[in-house]
């Protein structure tokens, strides 16, 4: 029974290593949508970069605004969002960026 409760907390603990912080919380499956920047153009072309988290070991990709931009072929910025998905030991964090 002892190893079976430490199975379970050292796998809880790995498994909130891989949950990304949002301004709603913190929790082991989350689908969120956060604006980052608006402005008062509207964008025509949309470009996504993401990085992936595998329980808090493993961390990879470039999610930064250039390499969205670069990925929608984007010149001029209209918005910026955050997209997160969290599922427990995986997580993977998107930069959305739209424009023309």
């Amino acid at each position: 029974m002892k190893k079976l409760f430490l199975m379970v907390l050292a796998g809880g603990m790995l498994a909130a290593c891989a949950t990304p912080s949002t301004e709603v919380g913190t929790a082991l499956f989350a689908m969120t949508q956060q604006p980052m920047l608006v402005t008062e153009a509207t964008g025509t072309k949309t470009g996504r970069a993401c990085a992936t988290n595998i329980l808090g070991l493993y961390i990879s990709g470039d999610m930064s605004v250039e390499a969205a931009k670069k990925a929608g072929k984007i010149t001029k910025v209209a918005s910026v969002d955050k997209d997160i998905k969290s599922y427990a030991v995986y997580s993977e964090v998107c930069t959305v960026v739209t424009g023309y």
